[in-house]
């Protein structure tokens, strides 16, 4: 926490430039995801450029591949390509990557490979600080030398739960090291307190809507009729009545007469103990907002004051916890929209989770010790569903994601099928596994798509006449490149869902995708 703080004693945050706006341009959409770290694995990066292309293969101007490459003198295979969406779409879109320190492309090591490599293919790195540091910044340090007005910011606010009330449900208990929740913190859920960056979503208010995604999702479909109804521009109530909601116990109801400042899922696989008033964390993985300065300052005052009940459990307001990420984004999000922020003020809106961020997921408990999909023959599998579903109800058919065709997805996000880099079996022995294998078919055709793309002449490759935003910042030029994008392509593994990129079942029988040369001189 200290090299962080001690990061933007010197740094700034970049500058976002104003969307190029026009009568002529419909609204341009901020999709953003977050980098904590570079290492390990390189497949996650891979996810980093499919989910690009996912975006903008379903965003305005951009023109279907089949037309791109009618008149190429490259031979492609069409069918490999995905089946759902990439004929464009309604809003135009900007990519943005949330970096943290020890992921900057500054860093002149491996560990600023990440970074570099996707602002290479069209994301636009934004640092951003901490809304307020985990630990308190030595008064030493902080006086010493010149600093930068984040970093005077950073030692205004004090660290996580510099104002918590002495007094109170929400106050520390009796014999409780004051650094607990701070450790906490530190460790929860995926990714600790740097999940606490995609708070910054918020602070995108050049953009009227700010999507945020992890690399593990792909957008399969455009959420053309989502923006429309959350920007109050639909054109009958049609397109609000074919719109995926939830209605589950604890979906509020939306007026739709209103814009709508929030569009989330809802995590029920975390819940412990199901019922339909147990807390349910907001699904870290996906979140639609109205930028606004005013609600990122609020998630400011929150964390100052730390109000995270401990022994028992409870979590934010002593009411949001005892789930995954119940101490950072996943029970911080449900903890302002229900309790912190002004009655009235907001029109949020919770959507149907086999739709938007399809996870493929069983809607039951299961015997299992974690979640599970429903298997074929529970005594071959040594588990079976419950009576149970994770949303406190009796009969959860309605959402019964691990059946649902990707054909009637939107978004999905790699979760329970696993992740595609890892060539993931798709849950054999289960219902999911038709589901799950349809979905990551889709996600390799993307990749393929994508390769085909940067494998385009100069003069080939798509571009909107009136959108910088689509300009091919990439390509394949050099031969041996080229050669070795073909090679990479001759995986054995069932070639009509792997597409050629996996030999085996497993992270090593992955085949890398080859970055590309850039722009050709």
């Amino acid at each position: 926490s200290y090299k962080n703080s001690f990061f933007w004693k010197v740094f700034e945050p970049e500058k976002i430039a104003p969307p190029n706006s026009s009568d002529d341009l419909p609204p341009e959409i901020a999709y953003v995801t977050t980098l904590t770290k570079c290492g390990g694995h390189r497949g996650s990066i891979d996810g980093a450029a499919v989910l690009l292309h996912s975006i903008r293969r379903n965003s305005h101007g951009w023109i279907p591949m089949q037309s791109q490459s009618s008149s190429s003198s490259v031979d492609f295979d069409p069918s490999l390509w995905p089946k759902y969406g990439g004929k464009g779409g309604k809003y135009r879109y900007k990519a943005y990557v949330i970096v943290d320190p020890q992921a900057s492309p500054t860093i002149k090591d491996k560990h600023g490979d990440c970074a570099r490599f996707m602002q290479s293919i069209g994301w636009t790195v934004l640092h951003r600080p901490p809304l307020v540091p985990l630990f308190e910044i030595p008064t030493a340090e902080a006086s010493s030398g010149h600093s930068s007005a984040s970093f005077d910011e950073l030692v205004k606010a004090g660290y996580i739960g510099v104002q918590r009330p002495k007094t109170g449900d929400t106050a520390r208990r009796p014999g409780e090291h004051p650094n607990k929740l701070r450790m906490l913190l530190y460790n929860d859920g995926c990714c600790g307190d740097t999940e606490l960056l995609k708070l910054h979503t918020y602070g995108l208010v050049g953009h009227e809507l700010a999507v945020h995604l992890d690399f593990d999702s792909l957008i399969l479909r455009p959420m053309d009729d989502l923006f429309d109804v959350m920007l109050g521009k639909q054109k009958d109530d049609k397109v609000v009545e074919s719109l995926s909601i939830a209605k589950l116990p604890q979906s509020k109801p939306v007026d739709f007469s209103r814009p709508i400042d929030a569009a989330f899922t809802r995590d029920y696989n975390s819940v412990k103990s199901p019922s339909p008033k147990s807390p349910v964390g907001y699904q870290g993985g996906f979140l639609i907002v109205r930028p606004s300065l005013t609600v990122l300052e609020r998630y400011r005052k929150i964390l100052q004051r730390g109000e995270f009940s401990l022994n028992p459990r409870k979590g934010w307001g002593n009411k949001h916890g005892g789930f995954y990420g119940d101490a950072t984004f996943q029970g911080i999000l449900p903890y302002y929209y229900e309790d912190v922020a002004p009655p009235g003020e907001h029109n949020e809106l919770e959507l149907d989770r086999c739709i938007f961020n399809q996870m493929a997921d069983n809607p039951r408990k299961s015997t299992h010790k974690f979640p599970r999909a429903t298997p074929l023959d529970p005594q071959v599998m040594g588990y079976n569903d419950k009576n149970k579903c994770r949303d406190g109800r009796e009969d959860c058919r309605d959402t019964d994601c691990q059946r649902t065709h990707p054909k009637d997805s939107i978004t999905t996000h790699f979760t329970f099928c696993n992740k595609p880099w890892d060539c993931s079996s798709g849950l054999p022995g289960t219902v999911a596994l038709d589901t799950c294998l349809g979905l990551l078919s889709e996600w390799y055709g993307v990749r393929r798509e994508l390769e085909d793309w940067w494998l385009l002449p100069r003069n080939e490759a798509g571009e909107a006449t009136n959108d910088l935003s689509f300009s091919q910042r990439s390509f394949y030029w050099n031969q041996r490149t080229i050669d070795r994008v073909q090679q990479k392509r001759q995986g054995s593994l069932q070639p009509d869902v792997y597409k050629g990129y996996c030999d085996g079942i497993g992270e090593s029988g992955y085949r890398n995708m080859m970055g590309p040369d850039g722009l050709k001189k």
